[in-house]
């Protein structure tokens, strides 16, 4: 009965359709389980990037639209650079809005809340958001549109975007100072102030600090200071969330204990909490205007530190272990990042625009590590037919594009696709805007944080190497990466294989 179903839905049913993307083969027909982990469901929680690999692979490596069986759903994966590109193009008939609302409602807002963001205003006496921001909206768009331009506000170059920048300078500039160098990830401690460092815990607690300190100011982790760890906690099973998996109450717990922390951070007056950023002081007054409860705007608040924490930390930790295995790169970024050093200023030790328009290596490094180690995606919710590559999507159906199957791609990339190289983007310049290099995403998902997480990553290797002389501690090999665990973003190290990292104050 198994091998009668299989050829008719592997091999006749593609036949008589071939303009639908075709199926990768399993095993065991949805219709005769009772589980939902269905199809490939359990082979792609172990290693998703294998299987959409085995996918593509399968299919003769054209790259053409195909689909997989997860969770008793038919999801539809996208490879090709062009078709990606159509589909960021496409934003009628594939829609991010709906799986941002799912987001939320998974991160524990109701819908009620969810609802009130994502309903457009009737007429201007209704929009008491813009009355509330003191800003025209002609289009009458609803709070949900309203945010991505508050996003860009914020995080893409301008003031609000300086205001913020300059306190990540300031709050990373503290941390490396030598005496500030402390914690459990000290490993040992030496003559002259010589420190090891095991060097995933030590970028955590630097840049979740920052960043925390810099869009809510100082009063969050006097409130909490167990917030990082907490978070942390939360972001080591967080694909727990996304899958609905069913044995996940520590995930959950740590997740309640991040937004709990907020509640009683919003619960104080504002005039006891100064130093929000612009996105954290505009989310809270469009949400209470909305009449938003402070238990859903926690929950709100909760997804804002997920996404401002959750990448940059880890592309910093690949970042460090590829200069540190290579010393000759660590050498030449040492040179070329000195220009940028202001000693005469402490407030701003470092100058920014020559940070980021004039050390080809430091960015080389950065986007080769993106490139190496990302596993984000791109979903999109299909809400009317649409061709792409040749293969009809259907409506109701989802559509994935998982990047790193593009980061690997050798017709953009060269026959060297597999290896550390930050020369491809030193001598192609353009590399960065390349149809199959996607680390940040596209269209109206693409990451308005690209900016403050390269600047972020470029302050503390420039300071680091001013301020220390650096190098490898023991004799450890290069850490691999964690395939066998799910992620939406960049990839953890397998557990256990950190980079211990030698300090030496440098006189």
């Amino acid at each position: 009965m198994y091998s009668v179903w299989r050829l008719w839905a592997f091999t006749v049913k593609p036949a008589l359709h071939p303009d639908e993307p075709k199926e990768l083969p399993y095993w065991i027909p949805v219709d005769l389980i009772l589980i939902k982990l269905l199809g490939h469901a359990i082979e792609y929680v172990k290693n998703g990037q294998g299987v959409i690999t085995k996918g593509r692979e399968y299919f003769g490596d054209t790259r053409e639209p195909f689909a997989l069986t997860l969770g008793g759903e038919k999801l539809y994966f996208l490879t090709s650079p062009p078709d990606v590109s159509e589909l960021y193009k496409s934003t009628q008939a594939l829609v991010f809005d709906k799986i941002v609302y799912e987001l939320s409602i998974m991160f524990g807002v109701t819908h009620g809340a969810m609802d009130n963001v994502y309903r457009r205003p009737t007429s201007e006496a209704d929009d008491v958001v813009s009355r509330t921001m003191n800003i025209k909206n002609p289009s009458m768009k609803s709070l949900a549109q309203l945010n991505n331009d508050f996003w860009k506000q914020q995080l893409v170059p301008g003031e609000v975007y300086y205001n913020l920048q300059g306190k990540f300078l300031k709050y990373i500039s503290d941390w490396l100072q030598p005496g500030n160098i402390k914690g459990p990830y000290v490993m040992s401690s030496g003559e002259k102030g010589e420190k090891t460092v095991a060097l995933l815990g030590w970028v955590q607690e630097v840049l979740l600090d920052a960043a925390l300190r810099a869009f809510f100011g100082d009063k969050i982790l006097e409130i909490e200071p167990n917030l990082p760890k907490y978070f942390l906690e939360f972001d080591d099973d967080n694909w727990k969330l996304w899958y609905k998996w069913p044995k996940a109450d520590d995930m959950h717990a740590a997740k309640d204990r991040v937004s709990k922390t907020i509640q009683r951070y919003l619960a104080l007056p504002k005039s006891e909490r100064p130093g929000a950023s612009f996105i954290v002081e505009t989310f809270e007054k469009t949400q209470r205007a909305l009449g938003t409860s402070e238990e859903d705007l926690a929950k709100i608040f909760c997804m804002v530190v997920f996404v401002t924490n959750t990448n940059t930390y880890k592309v910093l930790f690949w970042t460090m272990a590829y200069m540190l295995h290579n010393p000759d790169l660590l050498d030449i970024i040492r040179k070329e990042t000195a220009p940028a050093l202001r000693p005469e200023d402490p407030d701003a030790p470092l100058s920014l625009p020559y940070l980021m328009d004039s050390c080809p290596y430091l960015a080389g490094v950065f986007h080769e590590a993106l490139r190496l180690c990302s596993a984000s995606s791109s979903i999109r919710l299909v809400t009317s037919p649409i061709t792409i590559g040749g293969k009809i999507l259907p409506q109701g159906s989802r559509v994935i594009v998982p990047f790193r199957q593009m980061h690997f791609d050798g017709r953009y990339f060269g026959q060297d696709v597999d290896s550390f190289n930050p020369e491809r983007f030193v001598k192609n310049k353009n590399l960065t805007h390349s149809p199959s290099y996607r680390p940040f995403g596209g269209g109206i998902s693409y990451c308005p944080g690209r900016f403050i997480a390269r600047q972020e990553v470029g302050v503390f290797i420039t300071l680091l190497l001013h301020r220390f002389d650096v190098g490898l501690g023991g004799n450890r090999k290069f850490p691999e990466l964690n395939n066998e665990k799910p992620t939406t973003g960049l990839m953890d190290p397998k557990p256990g294989e950190d980079v211990h990292v030698v300090l030496r104050p440098k006189a």
